[in-house]
């Protein structure tokens, strides 16, 4: 489908407003047609009476075509204009709502930069594709019809000159459109790698701080800056060169014209009134021309734009709801069974032959070296990820055949990038469900332990903790993330690695509260220390993505194998007084 079918479908909703601009164009082209006109009369009447009596009510013509003109012009603009807008609108919702939609995978392959320069910069070149590139296109089109039908009956010669010479303007620029369209798609290239470059400067400038790389990353900035200008520059001196060659093309329009015209008013063929009218016409004809060139630049620009679009619009996501054997649930119990549950990404097997059941209301540990899969393997739960061989069940039924929405709208899932959004404490706590009572987010919060220090905080829970959180220690994004899981009380609780950035004593009190909301959930624990699962109701050891290891506590500490090596190196850092973090198994 090419990009006029593509638009035609787009403005159809709104087809109302569309059709009223048309109307507007129309009657204002119509209507411009009275001023030269005018004019030519009170030349005339000037050149033959040697009077202005007349010339006051001339004034008043004039300007009346003028007012009806421009309210016409008005109304071109604004409904053409709110078309635009609409579209635009309904883009923007419709990429936004995809992006929603789309798995990690999809992010893993995209730059966030990029991104938003298609939700900006692309939408905004679309937009004015419809206003004002499509209603220049129709104002072209009635000014054409209706200037040079009444050239024609002024004289036949001249028009046959005009139309001769002013569609070079058009053909200039039609020509020139594709280099200017490849050059387009450059700019918006560059400046995706520039938002991305700020953007993720934005989120790691602790980072940059911490490692003294403000001047490196200044470096790579100024060459990315660069190479936008560069695009930017290149882009400009083409369209610099096409305007002024346009007005060349209507200047010598108009000298022929003179001429020619010139002969024939002292051949007596035509009134200095006439002459005037006709070059005030080819004036009026000028941008009409000029924009068809400009028109075909915008619609090219707006095409690419769209295809840039449709290029995340037409990815469907990977993790979707299956419709074939889809069941009709609103709700779960939380039994969890991994059926030889096997994940390989690209060539490399994560997970391997995972057989697992934990019961509804129980706690399952989940402990490892680093890079053994535990974080791949709770996200499975959830479905951020999909396994490669292999299923898993949620109380019998195999979770691709529980809808997305009711599956993750009954798991409170903690994962290791603790993320904030810039509002306030209250807000990110209550994320996660419509409930914004006052009583549930202070219970959230004296759970995870976030309460001491929302005390100390000049606006309590209503105070903004900045972008991604910037304003909170470690410790208090991650447990603000906990009150967060809890507060939208889930049928499972996955605790992906924590309380990793809490101390001992914190992470104790913690787990004590904790424990009896873990009561009346399933709940999985992903963790570092030992301490942090050692009362769990069963506990896996992973190693290089299998299960080496399953049993309580006490069990595992009896085949002293992995968990008991990790447990005395933990009790021996214990003992030195080194913090347990420095000695144990980091998540993943």
């Amino acid at each position: 489908m090419n990009y006029i079918s593509k638009l035609a479908r787009l403005i159809y909703p709104y087809k109302r407003f569309f059709i009223i601009s048309i109307i507007s164009t129309i009657a204002a082209n119509v209507a411009s047609l009275f001023g030269p006109y005018i004019i030519r009369l009170s030349i005339d009447y000037v050149q033959s009476s040697r009077s202005l009596r007349m010339i006051g009510v001339y004034a008043l013509l004039l300007l009346l075509a003028a007012a009806v003109e421009g309210y016409f012009r008005f109304s071109t603009r604004y409904f053409g204009g709110r078309v635009a807008r609409e579209i635009e609108y309904e883009l923007r919702n419709k990429l936004f709502r995809h992006l929603q939609f789309q798995d990690r995978q999809f992010f893993q392959s995209w730059h966030t930069g990029d991104l938003m320069a298609r939700a900006t910069n692309d939408l905004n070149a679309i937009q004015r594709s419809v206003s004002p590139g499509i209603t220049n296109l129709f104002n072209t089109l009635a000014a054409f019809v209706s200037v040079v039908s009444v050239m024609l009956s002024i004289s036949v010669v001249l028009t046959l000159y005009s139309v001769f010479i002013l569609p070079l303007m058009s053909i200039i620029f039609i020509v020139s459109s594709r280099v200017i369209e490849r050059r387009f798609e450059y700019v918006q290239s560059s400046f995706g790698d520039m938002s991305t470059k700020v953007q993720e400067n934005a989120s790691g400038v602790r980072v940059i701080k911490a490692y003294a790389q403000e001047d490196n990353e200044i470096k790579d900035f100024e060459r990315i800056n660069k190479q936008y200008l560069d695009a930017s520059v290149s882009f400009i001196k083409i369209q610099s060169l096409l305007w002024p060659s346009m007005y060349v093309v209507a200047g010598i329009a108009t000298v022929i014209l003179l001429f020619i015209g010139g002969r024939q008013v002292i051949q007596g063929r035509m009134s200095i009134g006439e002459l005037t009218q006709f070059l005030l016409y080819i004036g009026s004809l000028r941008w009409p021309m000029i924009s068809i060139g400009w028109v075909v630049n915008l619609i090219q620009q707006g095409a690419a734009s769209m295809n840039r679009i449709e290029q995340i619009i037409s990815k469907l996501p990977s993790i979707r709801d299956e419709e074939p054997g889809l069941r009709e649930i609103s709700s779960i119990e939380g039994e969890i069974e991994f059926r030889n549950v096997s994940l390989t990404i690209g060539s490399h097997k994560i997970l391997k032959n995972i057989n697992l059941k934990v019961p509804a209301g129980s706690t399952l540990g989940i402990i490892g070296p680093t890079g053994s899969g535990k974080s791949m393997l709770v996200s499975l739960v959830p479905r951020l990820w999909d396994p490669t061989e292999g299923q898993i069940l949620i109380d019998g039924i195999n979770i691709r055949q529980i809808p997305l929405k009711v599956l993750r709208k009954n798991i409170g899932f903690v994962t290791q990038d603790t993320f904030l959004f810039s509002d306030t404490l209250k807000e990110n706590i209550t994320f996660g469900t419509n409930n914004k009572d006052e009583s549930l987010v202070r219970w959230a919060a004296e759970v995870s332990q976030l309460s001491k220090d929302v005390e100390q905080f000049p606006k309590g829970y209503e105070t903004i903790v900045g972008e991604r959180g910037v304003t909170l220690s470690g410790g208090q994004k991650q447990r603000t993330t906990i009150a967060r899981a809890i507060a939208r009380d889930p049928k499972i609780l996955i605790l992906d690695d924590a309380l990793s950035s809490v101390d001992t004593n914190t992470e104790s009190e913690i787990l004590k509260r904790l424990k009896t909301v873990m009561q009346q959930r399933t709940s999985i624990i992903v963790a570092h220390r030992i301490s942090a699962i050692q009362n769990a109701d069963q506990i896996i050891v992973l190693s290089d993505g299998e299960i080496v290891e399953q049993g309580k506590h006490s069990e595992l500490l009896e085949l002293d194998g992995l968990y008991a090596s990790i447990y005395r190196r933990q009790l021996i850092a214990e003992e030195l007084g080194v913090d347990e973090a420095d000695s144990s198994v980091e998540n993943t």
